[in-house]
């Protein structure tokens, strides 16, 4: 379905219902920005994993200057 679709629907309701298309369209907004938040999540363990590693680098001298660090984040943003 278009956008154009859904709007000619929208056009056709009475204005009284307005205000439950627009609710329940935040709530699929919502819904939407929680599915694509969920993908971002770790689990405790592989959370645990990693900050194992980092600690582990940290004690085996595998990092990084911070001055360093964010001289090369900022070559590459800015």
């Amino acid at each position: 379905m278009s956008y154009e679709a859904v709007v000619e629907q929208v056009k056709t309701l009475p204005e009284a219902c307005l205000e439950d298309v627009s609710k329940y369209m935040t709530f699929l907004l919502y819904q939407y920005g929680l599915s694509k938040m969920n993908s971002l999540m770790e689990n405790d363990d592989e959370f645990n994993l990693k900050m194992q590693k980092g600690y582990d680098d940290m004690l085996h001298g595998r990092t990084k200057p911070l001055k360093e660090t964010f001289a090369d984040i900022k070559r590459r943003f800015a």
